[in-house]
């Protein structure tokens, strides 16, 4: 059975030959110790390269890179679903780029807005995080200014004039898309920053139009992703830390609701099941998602929040794909041998049956994880996760 096969059943919540396995996110450094080499698959390293190719003129050698590294590694590993994503146009325009104002250091300057920020990337954590922008400078006179232009392209058909975006896309697929499940993220969120929280309490108007636009982008983004042979969406959006939501689920209903069921209509229309992403103690949301919008499955689950599989299958039954769950705060970075196999076997033996578990990290095997707890983590899941299921 291929990896592809064996997603797309437990997709249907019906048992292939094992428990598929994969993550949708192996950062550079870890696929660097995987592959021997320097490998460009992603995270905030990756981040950095795209910029500094960039400005080299490197964009090809971007794109087959990310390609070369990301197909290598999945089939290495043989894992059962890649996670895909777009590569920077090969109509790029060196002015657009950012300009490097230090040391791994990065200014963006958007023309329209007269809106900057500021990103670094850290050797030390694998970041590539923002550390000043204008919204954090001028409050509520950037945000407006940012809403207007929204509100503007709001006016304007919205399309992917551009196809090249999907090159190194397209490139995974024609390799390996028959025998890997292909899946891409595209989800609307209220940004977990102060200035967005206030302006849905004192400008709701201007929060209705920032997710009219993405709801609009994201609609037509599953319309193409479809010809290009994708099986299904890790979508959604980060909205709670390990103690609780950021926002009360009424503002969820309200602002995100009505949106994420007009995603979820075309999402099916198109033949492609939706999973809703968010790490953090997201429990007060999950009747309104599972019950009321309907998502397909669940990724991100967060271990470290005490969330457990066992929890969700018991409440929902099969009525919702779960991806996860082990430890990648923790187990994964820090763990023995035994602690990764108590939760692989715990994971497949509490969410495994009559399939609906994919089995991956709780949220992405990131800078801090040690390659070798990966390839553990996967050996065990091959291992225990065959059916059918022989665990007490």
């Amino acid at each position: 059975m291929t990896g592809k096969e064996r997603v797309l059943l437990a997709i249907k919540h019906t048992e292939p030959d094992m428990v598929p396995v994969g993550d949708q996110l192996i950062v550079s450094r870890v696929a660097s110790e995987i592959l021997g080499r320097y490998a460009y698959t992603g995270g905030g390293e990756f981040s950095r390269d795209t910029i500094e190719l960039l400005y080299r003129g490197e964009r090809e050698l971007l794109v087959e890179r990310y390609v070369e590294d990301t197909v290598e590694l999945h089939k290495k590993l043989d894992l059962d679903f890649i996670r895909v994503g777009t590569v920077p146009s090969k109509n790029f325009c060196k002015e657009d780029l950012p300009v490097k104002i230090g040391e791994n250091l990065y200014g963006y300057e958007d023309k329209e807005t007269g809106g900057y920020s500021i990103y670094k990337f850290s050797p030390e954590s694998g970041e590539f995080f923002l550390v000043e922008s204008s919204l954090e400078k001028e409050g509520f006179s950037a945000l407006e200014r940012e809403i207007k232009a929204i509100e503007k392209h709001l006016s304007e058909p919205i399309t992917f004039k551009d196809k090249s975006v999907f090159d190194g896309w397209d490139r995974i697929v024609e390799k390996v898309g028959k025998e890997k499940a292909i899946a891409f993220s595209t989800g609307i969120a209220i940004p977990m920053k102060p200035i967005y929280l206030e302006a849905a309490l004192l400008y709701p108007e201007w929060i209705d139009a920032y997710l009219e636009y993405q709801t609009e982008s994201a609609i037509v983004f599953i319309k193409e992703a479809v010809k290009h042979g994708a099986d299904f969406i890790l979508g959604g959006g980060d909205l709670a830390t390990g103690k609780g939501p950021v926002y009360n689920p009424s503002i969820f209903r309200k602002f995100l609701l009505p949106r994420y069921k007009k995603i979820l209509d075309v999402s099916h229309n198109a033949g492609l099941p939706y999973f809703f992403r968010s790490d953090g103690n997201t429990r007060p949301y999950w009747d309104m998602w599972f019950n009321e919008i309907g998502f397909d499955g669940f990724a991100e689950i967060d271990a470290s929040a005490g969330i457990k599989l066992k929890e969700l299958r018991e409440r929902y039954g099969h009525r919702v794909v779960l991806v996860g769950n082990v430890d990648c705060a923790r187990t994964l970075v820090s763990g023995t041998k035994e602690d990764i196999e108590k939760e692989v076997i715990e994971c497949i033996r509490d969410a495994g049956r009559g399939g609906g578990l994919i089995l991956t990290s709780s949220n992405s095997i990131h800078y801090n994880v040690p390659s070798k707890n990966l390839l553990y983590m996967i050996e065990v899941a091959r291992k225990y996760g065959r059916y059918p299921l022989g665990l007490p």
